[in-house]
């Protein structure tokens, strides 16, 4: 699918867009600088429907590349983040993300309601065991209360809470600056967030669709590599994210139609400007 500029699902794509390349690693690895830089970008991914499905949609979507950093906001590759409290070792901070809907073109639940665009927002604390200009290691715990919506109604659909670490790394060659971003995470999610993905209400139940009802627990664990370059005005990155609900509370949900899922994407844009904040 590529998605068109005119197209009213644009500017909410390219925050998704956005928020899984978030896996692609800090803008920079020292948080001193406070900076402000403007381009453009395209970024392509391979996703599935949702965690479980066997279906996948690849789009194509240009976005504006845009990072502000500062101590308090940032707004860059990682997504959008407001740091309620940093330290070299801790920090606390409120990030916002983005889940894609489901349409009526996925097989498994055909004749069912589509699912909305869900955005979550919620608050991380990170602890930093690794911390300098070279690499981070850090360890978070970071819990996302979901709303789902069709921007012109929202609904609450419970939360999900994360545990994970994230490992980057930082080496310059030349004049070429590159990265690599590791990160793991398992999750845990409530039962109102599950039942908007995994029910089948009694209403849509076929004799090879039978009725569900999730529970919260367990939701699965997922695995990320990114890399990316920089040499003067031109950034690029790619990922790789593997997910598995093979041990997920919903497993037997019929809408499960796969245990593993791999999530592939890369990005391009061209930094057109970069101001220093005094």
């Amino acid at each position: 699918m590529i998605v068109s500029k005119n197209n009213s699902l644009y500017r909410v794509i390219s925050l998704v867009s956005c928020c899984l390349f978030s896996s692609l690693g800090y803008s920079e690895l020292d948080d001193e600088e406070e900076y402000i830089e403007i381009g453009a970008g395209l970024s392509t991914f391979n996703v599935p429907h949702y965690a479980g499905s066997d279906e996948y949609e690849t789009y194509a979507v240009p976005f504006p590349y845009f990072v502000y950093q500062t101590k308090k906001v940032s707004l860059n590759r990682e997504g959008l983040r407001r740091h309620l409290f940093y330290s070299k070792t801790w920090d606390i901070d409120v990030s916002l993300a983005g889940r894609l809907p489901v349409r009526d073109d996925n097989k498994a639940r055909a004749g069912m309601p589509e699912l909305d665009w869900v955005i979550m927002a919620g608050p991380s604390i990170n602890y930093k065991v690794i911390n300098d200009d070279k690499q981070r290691l850090k360890f978070s715990l970071p819990i996302h209360g979901a709303i789902a919506t069709d921007f012109t109604q929202a609904t609450s659909v419970g939360w999900e809470f994360a545990p994970g670490f994230r490992w980057d790394t930082l080496w310059q060659v030349d004049d070429t600056v590159w990265r690599t971003n590791f990160n793991a995470n398992i999750f845990y999610s409530t039962k109102k967030f599950n039942r908007y993905y995994y029910d089948v209400p009694n209403a849509f139940a076929t004799p090879e669709r039978s009725s569900y009802t999730a529970e919260s627990g367990n939701s699965g664990y997922q695995v990320t590599f990114g890399l990316t370059r920089r040499k003067g005005d031109i950034w690029m990155g790619g990922f790789v994210r593997y997910r598995s609900v093979a041990d997920a509370v919903f497993v037997d949900s019929p809408l499960v139609k796969a245990n593993d899922n791999v999530y592939v994407g890369f990005a391009f844009a061209y930094v057109l400007n970069r101001e220093s904040i005094d």
